[in-house]
């Protein structure tokens, strides 16, 4: 029976640490729809055809400083909006992770008591 139980806190805990890393993917994801239309409100400019597209994106790729901004900008959002969210959830997991850690050394402890 204390297995049972066991297994099922263990597989609460796996599901709890998924959690940031979807919120994670999913912020990063919200980020870059973001910054793609911010970008897409400033320059209004019509391509007509697939591969003047593709020339505008290799062009857009090859500028250091587009790639600069765009860096930059994704760190400054994430720090501004992200991590203040993830924090708490981040000191939650980190409170299961100690108290996982402090059971098994108590399970330890007494079975080599019990030698």
């Amino acid at each position: 029976m204390v297995h049972d139980e066991m297994a099922t806190d263990e597989g609460m805990n796996v599901a709890m640490s998924a959690a940031p890393l979807i919120a994670a993917a999913v912020a990063a994801g919200v980020a870059a729809y973001l910054i793609r239309r911010s970008k897409k409100a400033e320059e209004e400019t019509k391509i007509e055809t697939p591969a003047a597209v593709a020339a505008a994106a290799w062009e857009r790729a090859q500028d250091p400083a587009f790639r600069q901004r765009a860096a930059e900008t994704t760190r400054d959002w994430v720090m501004d909006r992200v991590i203040p969210e993830l924090k708490p959830i981040l000191l939650d997991l980190l409170k299961g992770v100690k108290e996982l850690v402090d059971q098994g050394f108590r399970r330890a402890e007494k079975t080599i008591k019990d030698l």
